[in-house]
């Protein structure tokens, strides 16, 4: 059971929003392949409420110490998504930044978080209902106070340790030309968050002619400082602070690790769903080895996919087998064609017989087991003195059938069937 928890936030526009939207509804192809059951989703989407909440308002509201209260909050807002509901996410964010301030030059529009709680946390509506609270306050605390305007955790899924969150940061800037005015901005606070953990370093420019970085000094000679918030800084520091978020909130409870931390300067922003589909196919694929390994226990350990790979195993074990025999059988019918074709007539003709004569004997077979069960049942039905009379009529239209035999006639008028063949 895993213990890490992970966090990954990526900024998107609208189409990728309608995207997430069918999602949700299930209307998209990977919602409908990873879906094993009917339940509905839980949904944190205050805005879709008849008392929605002022943004504006809530921007300004004083912030509270009270972790418990904030949850309790939060928590109060949560449902089953209703199944008529038609408020969206992008409705929500236009709720959301209504009356806002946004940057002409921005191209996106709101942020998708993927929030992944330790997998050893039990499975209940209680617990996700609790998880969904929890990451709904983070990045509100997180990112400046007012952030989340839709959040989700899926139920019809195996995976039922992620939260999605989609928010947009609203907070107030004061200037002195315009006063206080409330501005949306996608970056503010990551950028922010990065430089409060991890400060200044010194500028570095590589050489063209060495490949290496040199450090970069003023005129005077000092060491020029650069803030460490690039993405890299940005992604390290929201894992630092979700993990210590989940120590603080799950910890007494539960044992939690910090995930993974990147190695290399590759990009960190994995969409939320490619990286819960990278986590399930890495669970899925550790659980494939387990079962196909041939010293695996018969008591396995518990796994949201054990029974699933089971099915998937014995389906290959089934296929296997069947590939093996229609082989075989392949390799049969191959060898008697090449006998065949390496005889001369008379040992074709004598193959030939002998294939006939085995058909015959199967027919036979079949016919006498019919019969016997025919004169079974004519016994509990007929009784005896119409059984005789059965039986003589049949031996004398027998004996006059015009395909037997004199000799055949009469051999066939002179035998009585033994006891175990009488009607």
């Amino acid at each position: 059971m895993g213990k890490a928890g992970a966090a990954r936030v990526k900024a998107v526009d609208a189409g990728y929003a309608g995207a997430m939207q069918d999602h949700e509804d299930r209307l998209d192809m990977a919602g409908t392949r990873r879906s094993i059951n009917d339940t509905p989703p839980l949904v944190y989407s205050p805005y879709a409420s008849m008392s929605a909440p002022s943004p504006c308002d809530e921007t300004v509201k004083k912030r509270t110490e009270d972790r418990k209260a904030r949850l309790n909050a939060i928590r109060s807002k949560i449902e089953e998504k209703p199944k008529n509901r038609n408020f969206t996410i992008m409705d929500a964010r236009a709720a959301h930044v209504a009356g806002a301030k946004i940057s002409k030059a921005a191209t996106k529009l709101l942020l998708h978080g993927f929030m992944q709680f330790p997998t050893n946390i039990n499975i209940s509506e209680h617990n996700q209902r609790a998880m969904l609270s929890i990451a709904v306050d983070f990045i509100n605390e997180t990112y400046g106070g007012n952030a989340v305007f839709h959040a989700r955790l899926d139920r019809d899924e195996v995976g039922q340790h992620g939260v999605d969150v989609f928010f947009a940061p609203r907070y107030e800037k004061h200037t002195k030309s315009k006063g206080v005015e409330q501005w949306i901005s996608l970056s503010k606070f990551s950028k922010e968050n990065a430089r409060a953990r991890y400060g200044k370093r010194q500028k570095t420019v590589k050489n063209r002619k060495t490949g290496e970085f040199d450090p970069v000094f003023d005129r005077g000679g000092k060491p020029v400082q650069v803030w460490n918030d690039a993405d890299v800084f940005q992604g390290r520091a929201l894992q630092d602070a979700w993990f210590e978020h989940l120590k603080e909130t799950v910890g007494n409870k539960f044992e939690v690790e910090r995930g993974k931390r990147k190695e290399g300067a590759d990009p960190d922003r994995l969409s939320p769903e490619e990286y819960a589909l990278t986590q399930e196919q890495e669970r899925f694929q550790n659980e494939m080895k387990r079962q196909l390994a041939s010293d695996v226990p018969v008591q396995a350990a518990e796994s949201p996919y054990a029974e699933q790979i089971a099915k998937m195993v014995a389906g290959a074990r089934g296929e296997a087998a069947e590939i093996v025999l229609r082989a075989r059988e392949g390799a049969e019918v191959n060898v008697r064609a090449i006998t065949y074709s390496m005889l001369n007539d008379d040992g074709r003709e004598f193959l030939e017989t002998k294939e006939e004569n085995r058909l015959l004997h199967q027919t036979v077979k079949r016919q006498s087991a019919m019969i016997g069960l025919l004169q079974e049942t004519l016994k509990r039905l007929v009784p005896n003195g119409l059984r005789t009379q059965i039986r003589d009529a049949f031996d004398r239209a027998w004996s006059r059938h015009p395909t037997n035999s004199g000799a055949a006639r009469a051999q066939s008028s002179s035998c009585k069937l033994d006891d175990t063949h009488k009607l």
